[in-house]
C-alpha cells in the first residue's frame, strides 16, 4: 500500500531514535548511510510491505534522532541501535538491509549480533580498504576531511560526489539537510570510509549475507568495494537496479530484484 508508516521512538544510550515501520511478516530494517535520514527509505515501503515489516529510522545525531551532545560515530553503538530497535518492534531477530555507510553498520552488527539475524544484504559499502588503489582512497579521504576543516561541509560533499557514478540524471537529495551533512563529515565520514568490521567473523558467525551493487554505479569505488567483499565472505553478489540509492530513485524496479535475493539467500539457507 502506498506509504502510511507508523512513527514511533525508543531510547538507547542517550540518543531518542526515531523509526517508522509499515506492512507484515519478518522484520527488514533498512539502515541509512551517510545522509542519516529515514525518509530516503519511504520510496521502497509500498513496494515490500507484502512481504515484510519494513522499518527504517533516523541514524544516531541524525535528523529527529537527537542526542543532548553529538560525538563521533561508534560503530559499535550504531550496531546496538539497531538492535534496540528490533527489540522496540517486539522481535528477537531481523534481516538488514545497509546502503553504503549503512552498510557498514550492518557488517557490524553481523559480528555483534549473528543470532538476532536473519538475512543481511550490505550494498555498496565503502570499504575501500580491500581495493587495489586503497592507499588512494585513504589519502583522499584526509584530503577531504582537511577540505571540511577549511572550507566547510558543502565544499568537502561537492569534492567527493566527483566519484560518485550513475547520478547523472538525478539531483540527489542524500545530504541535503545542512545539520546532518555537518554531522556526518564532522563525526562519521572518516569511520565509514577507513574502518571495516572482521569480515571473516562473519564468516565465522555463519550470518546469511549477500552484497551487491547498483546497476548504474558502474566502477564507482564503492562499488567495486563489492567483489572482494563478496570474495572474503564467500556470498553471493548481487547488481540491483539504479545507482547508489536506487531504492529511493527506481523503487518499483528496485524492490522486485531485492525481493528475488532475499529469496534467494533464504533457499541458500535452508540447503
Amino acid at each position: 500500500m502506498p506509504f502510511n508508516a507508523t512513527k514511533a521512538t525508543v531510547e538507547n544510550e542517550g540518543c531518542n531514535l526515531h523509526y517508522w515501520y509499515q506492512g507484515s511478516g519478518p522484520l527488514l530494517i533498512m539502515i541509512p548511510g551517510g545522509s542519516g535520514h529515514a525518509a530516503q527509505f519511504f520510496p521502497i515501503f509500498e513496494y515490500l510491505d507484502k512481504h515484510f515489516t519494513i522499518c527504517t529510522y533516523d541514524r544516531r545525531q541524525m535528523s529527529a534522532s537527537t542526542v543532548k551532545e553529538k560525538a563521533q560515530l561508534n560503530p559499535a553503538q550504531s550496531a546496538r541501535d539497531a538492535e534496540a530497535i528490533t527489540k522496540a518492534m517486539g522481535k528477537e531477530r531481523a534481516s538488514i538491509f545497509g546502503n553504503s555507510g549503512g552498510g557498514i553498520i550492518a557488517f557490524q552488527f553481523a559480528v555483534s549480533y549473528p543470532d538476532a539475524l536473519d538475512h543481511v544484504m550490505v550494498h555498496e559499502a565503502p570499504s575501500t580498504i580491500f581495493l587495489d588503489d586503497a592507499t588512494y582512497h585513504l589519502d583522499r579521504a584526509f584530503m577531504l576531511m582537511e577540505l571540511y576543516r577549511t572550507q566547510g561541509a558543502e565544499a568537502a560533499g561537492e569534492s567527493f560526489r566527483t566519484e560518485m557514478k550513475g547520478d547523472e540524471d538525478w539531483q540527489s537529495g542524500a545530504l541535503s539537510n545542512l545539520k546532518n551533512m555537518d554531522n556526518f563529515w564532522a563525526n562519521e565520514f572518516m569511520q565509514f570510509t577507513i574502518y571495516c568490521p572482521d569480515l571473516r567473523k562473519i564468516v565465522d558467525n555463519k550470518v546469511s549475507i549477500s552484497v551487491a551493487a547498483g546497476e548504474k554505479s558502474r566502477d564507482a569505488f564503492y562499488a567495486r568495494t563489492t567483489f572482494p567483499q563478496s570474495e572474503i565472505l564467500a556470498c553471493p553478489r548481487y547488481v540491483l537496479p539504479g545507482n547508489h540509492s536506487g531504492y529511493e530513485h527506481e523503487p518499483a524496479t528496485f524492490a522486485p530484484e531485492l525481493l528475488k535475493a532475499f529469496n534467494d539467500m533464504e533457499s541458500r539457507k535452508n540447503i
